[in-house]
């Protein structure tokens, strides 16, 4: 199932929701975009698309419709693909912190009015993609910085949050801010060592650079013990809040078209709470939890964790995998590294692993179908083959082409 080609909702059809994903990024999310979040057949809008129960039916590269029913695996994985693509800072509307968290791209914002308000759309259009990713429970591989949550939970940002964006800068303005004067009589003492004044210089979408004033005139005023502090909150309002307010604003209002901001500030007390619910628990994998909490069917579904294979895997995930690598299994599995927030058991639908007992398992990789949350495992027949085979697979960044 790896390419969306429909999405009915109540009825409502839209063809070519996205086009194959491992494709164009760009051809896939505007497609998505386009179909989504256009009025169809003019009696479901855009404001009020993400409210409604999306079905989805998925077509392979020769356009054939596969079989199957949507009872909302299926809309999990398009959701989830849609995601991966569309936040790809590659893409170029979402960049990185040096953390790798993401937040809107300050360079997206183009100068045409008309390719201005095109960026901006495609902002609101995400902002109810996630909402919608919350409202039905669907955890996305989308590590937001922590700042730009804050404003989707109706916070304002501060120079305490600048080390969410950059805490190299953060750590100089802290010097800054800390800079015990040694000649109490002499005002320029500060900007003799720092040299700064009002002003702050950016990089453009061109590859230029460009002073932005902080304050009228602001190359003109040089930063003293006086007035650093007000220098210190005008740099940390423009670089989370000012060069970035157009994208967030539009976000947000998306995110508020599925989600109600009042229900948005009862619900999240914290930035925190937010990436918990939308992306699932940032801490080590739980291998027990997730032992505990899985099914068996095929090959396993008699002696379930008692059978020798299934024995062997959970002892492979548990001593041999590392951390990234258990990620990366959590990930080639349900399509999100992390594990939900009150642990395996709130996967919906609960995460299963088939074993299959072809005459050829040992030539034979893991496959997994991310929309049940379903691990297809051969029946190996050595403890190294599997895991060796297990390690190609999760390391390949594939999934369904490996079936």
């Amino acid at each position: 199932m790896e390419n969306p080609g429909m999405v009915d909702s109540d009825g409502f059809a839209f063809r070519n929701a996205m086009s194959e994903i491992g494709g164009s990024d760009s051809i896939a999310f505007r497609n998505a975009m386009s179909e989504m979040g256009s009025s169809g057949s003019g009696q479901v809008g855009r404001e009020d698309m993400f409210k409604y129960r999306m079905k989805i039916t998925f077509v392979d590269q020769y356009g054939m419709q596969e079989a199957g029913i949507d009872g909302g695996g299926v809309f999990k994985e398009f959701l989830t693909s849609l995601v991966r693509e569309a936040f790809d800072p590659n893409m170029g509307l979402f960049t990185t912190t040096a953390q790798h968290n993401i937040y809107p791209n300050p360079e997206s914002m183009q100068a045409d009015s008309e390719a201005r308000q095109l960026v901006l759309d495609k902002y609101k259009f995400l902002g109810a993609v996630i909402g919608k990713a919350l409202y039905e429970g669907v955890l996305v591989d989308a590590p937001f910085a922590q700042f730009f949550l804050g404003c989707c939970v109706g916070q304002l940002p501060e120079f305490n949050d600048l080390p969410t964006l950059d805490e190299d800068l953060y750590n100089g303005l802290v010097a800054l801010k800390n800079y015990v004067v040694t000649q109490p009589g002499d005002e320029d003492e500060i900007y003799k060592v720092f040299g700064l004044d009002f002003t702050l210089t950016v990089r453009l979408r061109d590859g230029q650079r460009k002073t932005v004033l902080l304050v009228p005139q602001g190359d003109q005023i040089k930063v003293t013990a006086q007035n650093r502090l007000q220098y210190l909150d005008l740099i940390a309002q423009y670089k989370l809040d000012k060069q970035i307010a157009a994208p967030v604003r539009a976000f947000v209002a998306g995110l508020h078209t599925v989600i109600p901001e009042t229900w948005m500030r009862l619900l999240f007390a914290s930035p925190l709470e937010l990436s918990r619910l939308l992306c699932g628990d940032s801490g080590t994998i739980d291998v027990r939890d997730w032992q505990r909490n899985t099914m068996y069917e095929g090959a396993f579904h008699a002696q379930g964790r008692m059978h020798p294979m299934v024995r062997e895997f959970w002892d492979i995930v548990e001593t041999e995998l590392t951390e990234p690598q258990r990620q990366r299994l959590c990930r080639f599995a349900t399509s999100c590294e992390r594990p939900p927030l009150l642990g395996f058991a709130e996967l919906n639908p609960r995460f299963c692993i088939s074993g299959n007992n072809a005459d050829d398992a040992d030539s034979r990789l893991p496959s997994a179908s991310t929309c049940v949350n379903l691990l297809k495992l051969p029946v190996y027949s050595s403890r190294q083959i599997m895991r060796d085979k297990l390690v190609t697979a999760i390391e390949s960044n594939a999934g369904f082409d490996l079936s």
